[in-house]
């Protein structure tokens, strides 16, 4: 009985030093988020300012039905690809577990797109983003062409730079029909969601303008030094923007999950700390029980 004691209050000193580590990883999470949202928030402005410009300036030059004098073959080129080429799918995950589901989900879905493409005839060139991606493709079978372990955890806008250059010298170098990312969104603090955006051949859509009533428009422009010149400087730029929000977004998601997941893990060590100390209580009280019942024999039979 004694045994059993001392082995139940070593569990449960166990599980409440285990609680402890998940409650201070739910408030590094909870920092993490509170970081990448706001950062977030700040790119998000600077991409949505650059994908206007990038509109006005193609709008004048790179469109379909435009004159592409002067574009540049470089700009042409990020705007249409290779239509027998082969898909570059960059599949996002995170470099560390403890968060749920968020890895596996993201991983199998990638995983699911890699084999659609395969399966409709297209070569599919695969680049993994965390150090989970690369080791679950890996286990499949399906080695990455190229690994990015160890960038998500520690997140900059010169890392997403680096990784949207990479991209555009593959894609310009041809043979590429598209470049896709798979990823999480954090779409709200509720809710994150498996997404596939098209990175490459990037598409520029006309900018809606207002007309008076005369019919002409309310916003004219002129591009110095020109307007082709101006598009073809802004299109890294627009690249590294987009990879760095996609990224983000991956992060936040990720945080979150592990906040949930941390916070879930805590309730559950409440539980168990509170079933094991009601355990204890009672194999005490049995133990007290037995202990009077022993004294008040052994006194009965003395005193007869």
């Amino acid at each position: 009985m004694a045994g059993n004691l001392i082995v139940l209050r070593r569990r449960i000193k166990s599980v409440k030093n285990t609680q402890k580590l998940t409650k201070a990883m739910k408030t590094v999470a909870a920092a993490k988020l509170r970081r990448a949202n706001g950062e977030l928030k700040r790119s998000r402005a600077y991409r949505e300012k650059i994908a206007l410009l990038l509109r006005e300036t193609g709008a004048v030059t790179a469109l379909p039905g435009r004159s592409p004098e002067g574009t540049g073959a470089v700009t042409l080129s990020l705007l249409r690809g290779d239509e027998k080429g082969a898909v570059l799918l960059v599949v996002v995950a995170g470099d560390k577990g403890l968060c749920g589901a968020f890895n596996s989900h993201v991983l199998k879905q990638g995983e699911a797109r890699y084999r659609e493409l395969a399966a409709a005839g297209r070569e599919v060139i695969l680049v993994t983003v965390g150090s989970k991606a690369s080791r679950y493709f890996s286990k499949q079978g399906l080695e990455p062409a190229q690994a990015h372990n160890g960038m998500i955890g520690r997140l900059d806008f010169a890392d997403a730079a680096r990784l949207g250059a990479d991209l555009q010298r593959r894609f310009l170098s041809g043979g590429l029909h598209s470049v896709e990312f798979a990823f999480n969104e954090f779409v709200s603090a509720s809710k994150q969601e498996f997404t596939l955006r098209r990175l490459f051949p990037i598409e520029v859509a006309a900018p809606v303008r207002s007309r008076t009533a005369g019919g002409a428009e309310t916003q004219t422009y002129i591009f110095e030094p020109d307007a082709a010149a101006i598009f073809q400087a802004l299109l890294p730029r627009f690249v590294a923007a987009a990879v760095y929000q996609m990224l983000l977004q991956s992060v936040a998601a990720e945080q979150m999950a592990r906040m949930v997941a941390m916070d879930l893990a805590s309730r559950n060590a409440s539980d168990m700390i509170r079933e094991l100390t009601l355990l204890l209580n009672k194999m005490r009280q049995a133990a007290i029980t037995k202990e009077l019942l022993e004294i008040i024999t052994a006194t009965e039979a003395l005193n007869t």
